[in-house]
């Protein structure tokens, strides 16, 4: 069986100084640290995370970018173990809380960066207006 290096996908919404602190601690963990920018957005999750069978997209030059509008991470890769640890240092200001997270599944390494953030903003109000 291959275990994979657990891998942290981020795109930081113009938090540069967020990035950078939550790319140390993370080093710290001997956790792969991966920032996604615009040119990201219409790649597929599966391709971002390196998982094999997802090769890069080709984007029409004349696609628009959508806008992503709060700091994402997807958790790649993790044990339960790994997560709970990572999750428990989020919680306490260890690393610094994000917006939106998610955890890559069989079914969102299909989409696109814009479409997990839409459905994780979709989700989000929804949680909230319950």
């Amino acid at each position: 069986m291959i275990v994979r290096k657990p891998m942290i996908l981020y795109y930081d919404n113009g938090q540069e100084e967020k990035r950078r602190s939550l790319e140390k601690a993370l080093e710290h963990m001997g956790i792969a640290f991966v920032p996604i920018t615009g040119a990201h957005f219409l790649q597929t999750v599966g391709h971002l995370a390196k998982v094999k069978g997802f090769p890069a997209r080709k984007i029409p030059p004349f696609q628009s970018t959508p806008e992503i509008t709060k700091d994402v991470l997807i958790m790649c890769n993790f044990t339960e173990e790994k997560l709970d640890m990572f999750l428990n240092l989020m919680k306490n200001g260890t690393i610094p809380q994000v917006a939106l997270k998610a955890v890559l599944t069989a079914q969102n390494c299909f989409w696109t960066f814009a479409q997990l953030f839409q459905e994780l903003e979709e989700e989000h109000g929804n949680f909230y207006c319950e």
